[in-house]
């Protein structure tokens, strides 16, 4: 099969640092064939084309990419930015983006179109999020799955799509007190984790969201023993995945509830140290400055 890759293959190389060379032979064929393919002589295989997303670090279910061209494929590299934005809690110039989206062919995608909703309904939530809030992500859910139903999560094959909108649902119930409906959708989510949809390079971001999510709600619902465990776990998932961003707010949250639980200080100190440093290490400074002066503020904890 050929396919619309010449383009697509050699802008991601070149976005990757990789040379010809270095690519070929990790695909397993000649220089003179990748150059013959980058420059639309000849087309490649549906696998060649999987092994080729792999190797670049794309997605490998986005099979769609084999018919897009090359000012298609320029959509396709927003899309990825606007959903690195948001799991990086980035919402400086998410609207922007989206508007960049929607005036591009690649809207049409249903993957891409219901992302987009998404981001929308995200952007505009209030804060607090209201039960409307929950609506609006139902309605977005709906565009995959026109008869969700919360109760049978478990039984769901989800995308990182609709992963992304039911943790949105929960946090909204987490925020509206319905702390164990938040429980069960977040619990059925990370019990059926291997049957989801969801590539590798999502699975960075999604898999210890789960764990965030479960914990926050725990968390405030007052349930601190089982919040102690649930960031636990996140903090193992994280360093799973190499995802290290959380793990400052997973330590403090730990210390606050040895804190709540009524520990001795040297405990909840610990964990208020190492987030501190963990921030610094990761190179979250203003996260770091912040931790420092709630430990003094919340817990009269000086932090060295």
């Amino acid at each position: 099969m050929k396919t619309n890759s010449a383009e697509i293959i050699k802008t991601m190389r070149k976005e990757m640092g990789l040379s010809q060379a270095e690519m070929a032979e990790q695909l397993f064929i000649s220089v003179r064939q990748l150059a013959r393919i980058e420059s639309g002589e000849a087309g490649m295989d549906v696998w060649q084309f999987i092994t080729t997303l792999e190797l670049l670090g794309a997605p490998t279910e986005d099979f769609w990419l084999l018919y897009l061209d090359s000012g298609e494929y320029a959509s396709y590299r927003d899309y990825k930015h606007l959903k690195r934005q948001i799991n990086s809690d980035d919402w400086s110039k998410v609207e922007e983006v989206i508007r960049i989206i929607e005036k591009a062919p690649l809207i049409k995608q249903p993957i891409v179109k219901q992302y987009v909703a998404y981001a929308k309904v995200a952007v505009e939530m209030p804060t607090p999020p209201s039960a409307e809030s929950v609506d609006n992500l139902l309605k977005v859910m709906h565009m995959s799955k026109p008869n969700f139903d919360e109760s049978k999560i478990s039984e769901y094959r989800m995308t990182n799509n609709e992963i992304s909108i039911a943790l949105s649902i929960a946090n909204c119930f987490v925020t509206l007190g319905e702390y164990d409906r938040a429980i069960k959708m977040v619990k059925a989510m990370i019990n059926s984790r291997e049957n989801a949809r969801v590539s590798e390079e999502d699975k960075i971001n999604i898999f210890p969201a789960l764990y965030l999510v479960l914990s926050s709600a725990y968390w405030n619902g007052g349930q601190y023993k089982e919040a102690l465990y649930t960031c636990q776990a996140a903090i193992d998932t994280c360093r799973e995945y190499s995802n290290l961003e959380r793990i400052p707010e997973m330590l403090f949250c730990m210390a606050d509830c040895y804190y709540k639980l009524g520990e001795e200080e040297h405990i909840y100190k610990t964990h208020l140290i190492r987030a501190y440093h963990m921030a610094y290490a990761i190179g979250k400074n203003k996260t770091a400055v912040t931790l420092k002066e709630n430990a003094l503020k919340s817990y009269g904890v000086s932090l060295p």
